[in-house]
């Protein structure tokens, strides 16, 4: 269907892009380390200790070792830059690199810091994952684009993947 908007320029708008659902990334953490004040904000290390990728065409487990670099900005904002990888079930090891922001009144955040369940609607949790993956089954995720939703529970986080098609 083509599209009737036409830009400033007279352009014509494409389409909206469609989604497609990839898999949910259920990522277990261990607790913060905080760096401290910095001029960016407040820097805490947030370590990757596993788990597990579910998706309608992958499945796997997240390997330990990686970590979520983020920094608290002063008006609250949580930006996350997180790098860690996983196995998939039939011996692939794809990395992943993330970046995203958390936007929370300082109420849900104060909830979320607790470990207090929060309605995903009541925060804006937004990235957009980069994958490599080697030559074989799984090459197509180094030319796609992703985008995700978190939600963050008590005890993990929830990472919900789509492709931009």
């Amino acid at each position: 269907m083509a599209s009737t908007l036409t830009s400033a320029l007279g352009q014509n708008i494409p389409d909206v892009p469609e989604l497609e659902y990839i898999c949910e990334l259920r990522v277990k953490l261990d607790p913060p380390i905080t760096v401290g004040q910095t001029p960016r904000g407040l820097r805490r290390i947030i370590p990757i200790i596993g788990g597990t990728v579910e998706g309608p065409n992958i499945k796997g487990t997240i390997i330990s070792g990686g970590a979520d670099w983020q920094f608290i900005r002063e008006d609250g904002v949580a930006e996350l830059e997180a790098h860690y990888q996983f196995t998939t079930d039939d011996g692939v090891t794809i990395y992943i690199k993330n970046d995203a922001m958390r936007v929370a009144s300082p109420e849900v955040a104060a909830k979320i810091a607790k470990g207090i369940p929060v309605e995903p609607s009541e925060y804006y949790f937004k990235g957009r994952p980069k994958m490599e993956a080697p030559e074989g089954k799984y090459h197509w995720m180094n030319n796609t684009m992703f985008i995700c939703q978190g939600v963050k529970n008590p005890l993990d986080v929830s990472i919900f993947v789509w492709r931009v098609k």
